[in-house]
């Protein structure tokens, strides 16, 4: 992440897509470069490493880390305040302090070369749970590029705690909830689809929750009965083509869903627009002829 400086004056296709398909296309996605954007919204922090480069005075070229306590030591100007900037404002602050009486009109390039200041956390259905450093892609398709992609059961639904608080350990709901952090959810397969919306962009602290696949069964007369994973709006006629269609004995206007709410389980005839939902068990009768 490179910025320049000058102090003079007046300067949805993925819908049933198998999982392998939505991780290569999170690795394709984060080999492209950075939204400029992105890379602006990337705040410098301690321990963080930082090359600052002055044209036509080499000898004021420095790479170094930024203290614990947010601070820089550059040639001629002593400290300055890196915590907390963007490397623009950075490379503006040095500029200006570089023409108080030292130099005519520099200009001034800040680069973030190690990322080390800013954490994440990502949890659930990945290939590699841990803790990652949020980069100049801060954005929830790198994070999870980071991990090695969702895994086959992940869900499309991803859940992103952001507390309002320093925190130095991945949270969970039981745990935010309490304490009234912010809670997002964003839809993988939109965030994929290119909705910059869903692909929002990853803060230090955030816990990144990859939930597992909701599924449904179906039973009875089907050629496939089991177990499915859950898309968004599958419905009956959806659920049982997944499970291989109709036998020649089934009854399908007699089709019914055993579903549990607040924990009684209830059930009732469903046509083939039914939406289904977590749990559902979806049960296909036999003809009576």
């Amino acid at each position: 992440m490179t910025f320049t400086h000058s102090d003079r004056a007046g300067g949805h296709p993925w819908k049933g897509s198998p999982p392998f398909l939505l991780f290569l296309a999170v690795f394709l996605l984060t080999l492209s470069p950075a939204l400029p954007g992105a890379q602006e919204d990337y705040v410098i922090g301690s321990e963080d490493v930082v090359e600052i480069i002055v044209w036509g005075h080499d000898d004021l070229e420095r790479t170094m880390p930024v203290s614990l306590t947010g601070m820089i030591s550059f040639p001629l100007i002593g400290e300055v305040k890196a915590e907390g900037l963007s490397a623009t404002d950075l490379a503006r602050v040095i500029a200006r302090k570089l023409s108080d009486g030292y130099i005519v009109n520099p200009q001034v390039t800040v680069t973030v070369r190690e990322y080390k200041s800013q954490r994440v956390f990502l949890m659930g259905e990945v290939n590699n749970p841990g803790t990652y450093t949020v980069t100049r892609e801060n954005n929830i398709l790198f994070a999870l590029s980071q991990a090695g992609g969702p895994t086959k059961d992940a869900g499309e639904n991803i859940v992103i705690i952001r507390p309002g608080r320093s925190v130095d350990r991945a949270l969970t709901l039981e745990e935010a909830q309490p304490n009234q952090d912010q809670i997002i959810q964003v839809n993988l397969k939109d965030a994929l689809a290119g909705d910059s919306a869903s692909n929002i962009a990853i803060r230090d602290g955030d816990s990144i929750i990859v939930p597992r696949m909701p599924f449904f069964f179906v039973t009875g007369e089907v050629s496939k009965p089991g177990r499915y994973n859950l898309e968004r709006n599958t419905t009956v006629l959806m659920a049982i083509t997944m499970a291989g269609g109709l036998t020649a004995k089934a009854a399908p206007k007699r089709t019914r869903i055993t579903r549990e709410e607040n924990g009684a389980k209830m059930e009732f005839r469903a046509d083939m627009e039914t939406k289904v939902l977590p749990g559902d068990t979806i049960v296909v009768p036999e003809s009576f002829f």
